[in-house]
């Protein structure tokens, strides 16, 4: 631009480097590619300037130079292909070295700096360099490259500075983004590993429960008396119903919890079910437990269901077992009420374990067990802390 202009076509100038400013600020914010960033950042200062040719460049420290990143007016195989030497003589590299505006009107004759061939190639005779500044370092450089002689005042020095520090702040911003997607992307991948193995895990797990029920069956057949079969089906009833646990657990996508009520209902379902005549209800309280807190709920189910179906109804009987699910977060607890309209409980039985496991379960989660004495039949609620 002439050195000589008017007033009014200096402040015409002004405003228009105003525009320009604020244009690149909205394209800034947009979510486009650094490439196409940097491509209208060159667009609009080339037009800032009325110069034909504009180019970003960007240090790299492990070659060690200065690569096109984008430019306009430039020959094919410039942009993404040449680089500049980063030593003193070269422009752009003292700009780099130095952090500061380095502005050269004679370049062909200037005997401080270097004339680069791809700068020859394009008759380049005067330039102006300023460092793109990113997260207090120099990223790259901005040069104004003018085919007729130019002298660059402070004005366009102070634009075109303005001008970098926005790019900066926009790469940085594209940055940070870039790194954010990348955490995410590799919390995603960990995420999908962990589960992955987690299927794994419950899989050798269920595989070895199915282990010890085969060992314990086949025991069981070659027990003489009824006693200690009966003693053996129990055990591998316990088993069975810890297997249960971990098979809810499965079923649960990327979950570490047990749906309690799933839990409960196909742990009944389990339990006897060659007794047509005896009706087991859950009421869902909709609770969900981490395994650790499911396992030991469950087993005080099944002993408290397994005792009902044993001893509160007549062979030929029938009757009702219900299993209550409650939360109550105002007490912070869960509560697991097994209730039954058959005889009652009677006098304590020589030898029996259930009741003994059951306070052995409660005491393991932290819980109380109290008895109730319904008009008919048993009731026993076992209530233990809601896990956080």
């Amino acid at each position: 631009m002439p050195d000589d202009l008017t007033l009014e076509a200096r402040l015409e100038r002004v405003l228009d480097r105003q525009r320009i400013l604020g244009a690149f600020a909205r394209i800034a914010s947009e979510p486009l590619s650094r490439e196409r960033l940097m491509q209208n950042a060159t667009a609009l200062v080339s037009r800032a300037f009325q110069v034909r040719r504009v180019k970003i460049m960007r240090y790299r420290t492990d070659p060690g130079d200065l690569l096109v990143e984008a430019g306009v007016g430039w020959k094919p195989g410039v942009v993404g292909q040449v680089t500049l030497a980063i030593d003193r003589a070269s422009p752009p590299g003292r700009t780099l070295q130095t952090a500061s505006p380095v502005i050269i009107e004679d370049l062909p004759h200037d005997p401080d700096f270097r004339y680069a061939p791809s700068l020859r190639d394009h008759g380049i005779i005067s330039v102006v360099n300023v460092p793109i500044m990113f997260d207090g370092r120099v990223w790259g450089v901005f040069e104004v490259d003018a085919d007729e002689p130019r002298t660059f005042d402070e004005a366009d020095v102070g634009f075109l500075t303005a001008f970098a520090n926005l790019l900066g702040m926009a790469l940085q911003r594209q940055d940070a983004q870039d790194r954010t997607v990348e955490v995410l992307a590799e919390n995603a991948r960990a995420t999908e590993r962990a589960e992955m193995l987690l299927r794994e895990l419950q899989h050798r797990v269920k595989n070895n429960f199915q282990v010890i029920l085969s060992f314990l069956a086949l025991q069981r057949r070659h027990t003489q008396t009824p006693d200690a079969r009966e003693r053996f089906g129990t055990v591998m009833d316990r088993v069975h119903a810890i297997a249960l646990a971990h098979d809810q657990l499965s079923t649960r996508e990327g979950g570490a919890d047990v749906v309690f009520g799933d839990y409960v209902r196909a742990l009944c379902a389990n339990i006897d079910p060659g007794r047509d005549g005896v009706i087991i209800e859950v009421v869902d309280g909709y609770a969900t437990l981490p395994l650790d807190r499911a396992v030991p709920a469950g087993l005080i189910v099944n002993e408290l269901v397994t005792n009902s179906l044993k001893y509160a109804f007549d062979d030929d009987g029938r009757g009702m077992i219900r299993v209550v699910i409650e939360q109550h977060p105002d007490l912070g607890e869960v509560c697991l009420t097994v209730e039954d309209d058959g005889k009652g409980l009677g006098p304590p039985r020589e030898g029996g374990l259930g009741l003994t496991l059951v306070e052995g379960f409660a005491l393991q989660l932290g819980g109380r067990v109290e008895r109730g004495a319904p008009e008919r039949g048993t009731r026993t609620t076992t209530c233990f802390p809601m896990p956080l």
